[in-house]
């Protein structure tokens, strides 16, 4: 399972079917969990600290996934870009294809649903509750009780945090505590400095993506 296909397992409401990614966080949230997976994969490197943070193609080597592969496509052939770049490319239509992914491994179905009776919506039951149970709750263990992440927990809470949605798994008078953590729990020790770096530029990506996604919506309806 990749860092994407997690993610939106354990988004995804349950009882509705509905993501709790809304469209203007999808692309951008994908795009980064893309790169950690690529960067643990050895296929992307991040050169340089802070705002002077690049994302250069380390490997050209096949990627197994093809999810991941066919992100990894659109930018291996580009020189140094910004993390941001990296991220917008990374997940063009990331959401589709995820949930695609995860249907093609029956870790969910997708649910007929259409809005007034006539527009199709993107709905999908949860096939495999057991692994979003076991998800959300090292996660919360993490968020909540001071549970060392790994290397499947920790890239999620950096991604939650980045979106504001760690509030999704946690109680109202817990998403203080939870929020503070996650914070911290991306700077920890349980990564590498490379994976480490990348967290820090994705999530920097993702909340800039984010509010770029906010400010062309808010302009087309204005």
């Amino acid at each position: 399972m990749t860092t994407a296909e997690d993610l939106l397992l354990i988004v995804t409401d349950p009882v509705s079917g509905k993501a709790q990614l809304d469209s203007m966080k999808a692309d951008p949230v994908i795009g980064g969990a893309h790169l950690l997976d690529l960067v643990a994969a050895g296929r992307l490197t991040l050169d340089g600290q802070g705002r002077r943070a690049r994302v250069v193609v380390a490997s050209h080597a096949p990627v197994d996934d093809p999810v991941l592969a066919q992100a990894f496509s659109r930018i291996r052939n580009r020189g140094r870009q910004t993390p941001q770049n990296a991220v917008t490319r990374l997940g063009k239509q990331g959401r589709k294809h995820v949930y695609a992914a995860l249907v093609a491994k029956r870790q969910m179905q997708q649910r007929p649903a259409k809005a007034l009776g006539i527009f199709p919506l993107s709905r999908h039951d949860v096939v495999d509750s057991a692994r979003r149970n076991d998800l959300i709750n090292r996660v919360r263990a993490s968020l909540l009780h001071d549970q060392p992440a790994d290397a499947e927990t920790g890239p999620l809470i950096g991604l939650l945090s980045a979106a504001d949605l760690t509030k999704l798994l946690v109680d109202k008078s817990e998403r203080k505590l939870a929020k503070q953590r996650a914070k911290v729990i991306a700077e920890g020790d349980w990564a590498s400095e490379g994976v480490r770096k990348a967290i820090q530029a994705a999530q920097s990506a993702v909340t800039a993506g984010i509010m770029v996604a906010a400010t062309a919506g808010a302009a087309g309806s204005s």
